[in-house]
């Protein structure tokens, strides 16, 4: 009954013991890891840690699972660094909470876990990890390539933006007078990858001009580059609005314009699910137009109007829609009069050949109405049925008479 009462004890006294030592355990470790870092300059890693009144035994640093860093306060010298490809750690700068890597490359790209242990009597050890990515920037800015100083309301704009040799490849945005552009007016290229293991990558735009994008006559598009948050420019293109009226075979529209504008050396972009349509958006007119001509056909001419309908918005458009109508009218009005003509000679022909079969039905009427005037002045109220009667078969004989007659003159 003592023993008992003694292991009691002494497993209380061990639980009061266990909830002081865990109350002041380590607690809240956590890493501040960059998430890129330029090529050749330094990175700055930082190890968060609450030691809740317990004392430090240890702060290592892993690359991936290997050691490569430690901090041990008690142990002489309490920095030790391991040799590691890609991971040049600055000493100087380096302690139990900071770790400075000096002249980053690409081989320092990679996981990177800080490890803390407290002393006795816990011993308590807690991990955190961030990633690192090492970035090669563009030596130059985006290049505009394509797209001309000035245009008319109704052309049609289309260039490209490169962002040449960096790892890893960039984004690049466009914007139009500083609005963010349409997702369908551009479309994003593979990024294409040289010797060197850098990749160059190309955003193309097309759209048609209308006159809200001209602002004081100026229209402004400007393309950005960025990678994280290490690198960001941008290439600014200025356009004047061309207000010189054009001329029909002069409007951009009326050439062929096929699918296929953006197209560029790699034919893997042919590939690419990100395209979207285009059919939606006025971009750009597919077939050959050339049937503007004024001296085309009628039915070409209306198909050039139903075509040019959805884009009178703007005044070129509106110019030729109504040339193509006004033609339109004209080659309808002179088939029209032909037409007239036509059913006039038509008449007159068969007005002719069936002159005599008039003179001579006339002359039949004329004795009819004698006839019918005479036997109705001596009909009677009494005989007046059988006077219809008799009329009715007259008539029917005269009838048969005057076909029989017509069918001679006929054959």
């Amino acid at each position: 009954m003592y023993l008992i009462s003694l292991i009691k004890a002494f497993l209380i006294v061990l639980i009061c013991l266990s909830l002081v030592v865990f109350a002041n355990a380590l607690r809240d470790v956590r890493v501040q890891v960059p998430a890129a870092v330029r090529r050749g300059e330094k990175a700055i890693l930082k190890c968060l840690y609450d030691l809740e009144g317990d004392n430090l035994y240890s702060v290592k640093w892993y690359k991936g699972r290997r050691e490569f860093y430690s901090y041990t306060p008690k142990e002489t010298p309490a920095m030790k660094v391991f040799q590691f490809s890609g991971v040049k750690v600055e000493r100087s700068s380096s302690n139990e909470s900071q770790l400075v890597l000096d002249t980053v490359n690409a081989a320092t790209t990679g996981k990177y876990s800080c490890e803390v242990s407290a002393d006795a009597p816990s011993f308590h050890t807690l991990i955190s990890a961030g990633d690192l990515e090492v970035v090669v920037v563009p030596g130059k800015e985006p290049i505009i390539t394509g797209i001309k100083s000035r245009y008319h309301v109704g052309d049609i704009i289309r260039g490209n933006c490169t962002s040449a040799h960096s790892r890893p490849a960039a984004n690049i945005t466009w914007t139009i007078n500083g609005y963010e552009t349409n997702p369908s007016y551009v479309r994003q290229h593979k990024p294409i990858k040289d010797l060197r293991d850098l990749e160059t990558v190309i955003s193309g735009i097309h759209f048609v001009v209308t006159p809200q994008h001209f602002i004081r006559g100026k229209l402004k598009i400007r393309c950005t580059a960025h990678i994280h948050d290490v690198y960001w420019k941008s290439t600014e293109k200025s356009i004047e609005e061309d207000r010189q009226v054009a001329r029909p075979n002069e409007v951009n529209l009326i050439n062929s314009f096929s699918d296929d504008y953006f197209d560029l050396e790699d034919e893997d972009d042919n590939e690419n699910d990100d395209v979207r349509d285009r059919s939606a958006h006025i971009t750009h007119i597919k077939g050959d137009m050339s049937s503007l001509n004024a001296n085309g056909s009628t039915a070409a001419h209306f198909a050039t109007c139903l075509r040019l309908w959805p884009h009178l918005t703007t005044l070129p458009f509106l110019w030729y829609a109504l040339q193509e109508i006004l033609q339109l009218l004209r080659q309808l009005f002179g088939q029209q009069q032909i037409t007239n003509a036509k059913i006039d000679n038509g008449l007159n022909r068969k007005v002719n050949k069936h002159s005599k079969h008039n003179i001579h039905y006339q002359q039949q009427k004329q004795q009819v109405e004698q006839h019918i005037s005479r036997t109705t002045a001596k009909a009677t109220a009494a005989n007046s049925q059988a006077t219809l009667s008799y009329l009715l078969k007259w008539l029917q004989r005269k009838q048969k008479h005057s076909q029989a007659n017509n069918n001679k003159k006929e054959n």
